[in-house]
């Protein structure tokens, strides 16, 4: 089960009544009303990424189902077990519903895929990603702006990235070796939320195997002051065992502080760390992770540190 698709913002616009309820306190939020009541009243407009006809269409045994009253809704179903199961419930129209998704990124790492569109088998990378990608393990790109941004992902296998980028580009074993950014989330909090599958947060990257100027280490959320807490990304749905979080440098150059009874981890620059900033906080990671490093033997030479 998992409520990652949930967009706090898009469902108290659409319901006033709760918004009413969360301003009154008596809901600490939207998400807490829908995941309380809201999911079985039958409240569907929970985010401009998922769809209820357009799901119901696609899932006729679901819309079977809802009929029965087995699930409110079709969105009742796809978190408890649609999501797990790879289904999409992405509206019909338009050529990018999904705004996070980045085209160009699935593309580039995909070139059967630009074959597959230049020919008219699948309208988009999007499309395609949606019909058959996410089933087969494909990388799914999705990534916020230069401002303060929501990021939601979905898909077995993603890459979420809370700043503005143009383009990435992985080799067939997964590794990125290229990457366009238009920020480095300076001034941002971004919250970037995984998906039911193996989800790799990016805050920065290490010796990419580009021969352009973006080929050095490059850590995201970095203050203008010395320390400083006014850009972060905060993690949500980090998943044990499962999903990932990629910081520029070494691990040497962080520390992870746990924030007292809330169970969150706080990800810090060191005092020592050359990467620009010091004491700055990174990250913000909710839901008590038991975060490892995973590569302590080739972060130096990588220029990256991976924890999970």
């Amino acid at each position: 089960m998992s409520f990652a698709i949930f967009n706090e913002d898009y469902y108290l616009s659409n319901y006033p009544d709760v918004k009413e309820a969360v301003e009154a306190e008596v809901f600490e939020s939207g998400l807490a009303h829908f995941r309380t009541v809201g999911i079985t009243e039958g409240r569907t407009l929970i985010s401009p990424a998922f769809n209820e006809a357009t799901y119901l269409e696609r899932n006729p045994d679901v819309a079977e189902a809802v009929n029965n009253g087995v699930f409110q809704s079709g969105l009742q179903h796809f978190i408890l077990v649609g999501e797990a199961e790879g289904r999409s419930g992405i509206p019909i129209e338009g050529p990018n519903p999904v705004t996070f998704f980045n085209e160009k990124a699935y593309i580039l790492s995909n070139l059967d895929v630009a074959n597959a569109v230049r020919l008219g088998t699948y309208e988009s990378g999007l499309d395609h990603y949606q019909q058959v990608g996410q089933a087969e393990g494909r990388i799914g790109f999705f990534n916020g702006s230069s401002a303060s941004d929501v990021v939601t992902s979905f898909g077995t296998k993603t890459q979420i990235y809370g700043i503005g980028l143009t383009s990435v580009v992985v080799d067939n074993s997964g590794e990125t070796y290229d990457i366009r950014t238009t920020s480095n989330g300076s001034g941002e909090i971004d919250t970037l939320i995984g998906g039911a599958g193996a989800d790799e947060f990016v805050l920065g990257y290490g010796r990419l195997q580009t021969t352009t100027a973006f080929a050095g280490v490059q850590a995201f959320y970095l203050n203008s002051k010395d320390s400083g807490s006014d850009d972060y990304a905060l993690i949500r749905n980090f998943e044990d065992g499962k999903d990932t979080i990629v910081l520029a440098g070494t691990p040497a150059q962080y520390i992870l502080v746990p924030e007292g009874s809330t169970g969150n981890y706080l990800i810090y620059t060191t005092s020592n760390s050359n990467l620009g900033r010091q004491n700055d906080l990174v990250a913000v990671v909710e839901g008590n992770p038991d975060l490892a490093i995973l590569n302590p033997v080739d972060a130096l030479k990588s220029g990256y540190t991976r924890l999970g």
